[in-house]
């Protein structure tokens, strides 16, 4: 509704306004979004599409001719890019990995930790690195620049953000600390199996995961915000793999905590 309602808008100022009036307000409009966040930059890019259907906006950081350009390819769908890239704009070693990740066509979303003072503290501490860039990919901590480097060299970058991580080489393994392959089906069995090992299932609103009791040390799960014992993981597991299967949640596997910076 929203879009017929501004491309009628369009229509009429087409027809009524002076070119330049017109050209002026796409300016605007183009200064304005290089400092909004990456969800709404991608929802605006279909509003000022050209008569071609190529998005007008450009990315921040980037010139306006090619920003359009590589959008299309690397973001299509419009989905939610699994690269998150935490670093600070005006440094080099960001700026080359954002344009590495450009140059492979992946779709990346770009976090600046000065908005987050937090996130960076509880980054350096989860991985030992206390410089950034930061890659992570689909919740996985990748590394910096070389990493990012030796991954394209390697030709395991894509499969890795495709999440084939069975065919990447024994090298990519290595970088993202893989030791060992895990079945993503959301299925009661393999939620059961997973959630004992320690991994979290992510999922629209709160994630589910197995931790042990501050007082007693016993293993609990967590799932709804709520503390739920170990004899109800069967059921806990059963009710995940059923909303999933009937479509009424999404979920994902990660295999260590995602900092919420959002």
């Amino acid at each position: 509704m929203l879009k017929r309602w501004l491309e009628k808008a369009q229509e009429i100022a087409d027809r009524h306004l002076p070119e330049e009036v017109r050209a002026e307000g796409k300016r605007i409009a183009e200064r304005v979004l290089e400092h909004t966040p990456g969800r709404i930059r991608s929802a605006a890019e279909a509003l000022f599409a050209d008569e071609e259907g190529g998005a007008t906006v450009p990315r921040a950081g980037a010139p306006a001719e090619s920003a359009a350009s590589v959008r299309r390819e690397i973001d299509e769908d419009k989905t939610e890019p699994k690269v998150v890239v935490f670093g600070y704009p005006e440094d080099p070693t960001t700026q080359r990995v954002w344009d590495l990740l450009d140059s492979q066509r992946i779709a990346n979303r770009r976090m600046n930790l000065h908005e987050q003072p937090t996130a960076a503290r509880q980054i350096a501490s989860l991985t030992g690195v206390m410089v950034p860039p930061y890659v992570y990919i689909s919740g996985r901590y990748w590394g910096g620049e070389g990493e990012i480097v030796s991954l394209i060299a390697m030709g395991d970058l894509a499969a890795i953000v495709a999440g084939d991580l069975a065919s990447i080489s024994e090298d990519a393994r290595r970088i993202g600390g893989l030791h060992e392959q895990f079945d993503d089906a959301m299925t009661a069995e393999n939620i059961v199996a997973r959630l004992r090992l320690g991994h979290i299932v992510a999922m629209e609103d709160l994630d589910c995961w197995c931790e042990p009791h501050p007082e007693t040390g016993e293993n609990r799960v967590i799932y709804e915000g709520t503390p739920r014992s170990m004899g109800e993981i069967d059921d806990i597991a059963g009710e995940i793999a059923r909303l999933v299967d009937e479509g009424e949640i999404e979920a994902r596997w990660l295999l260590e905590p995602e900092v919420s910076t959002f």
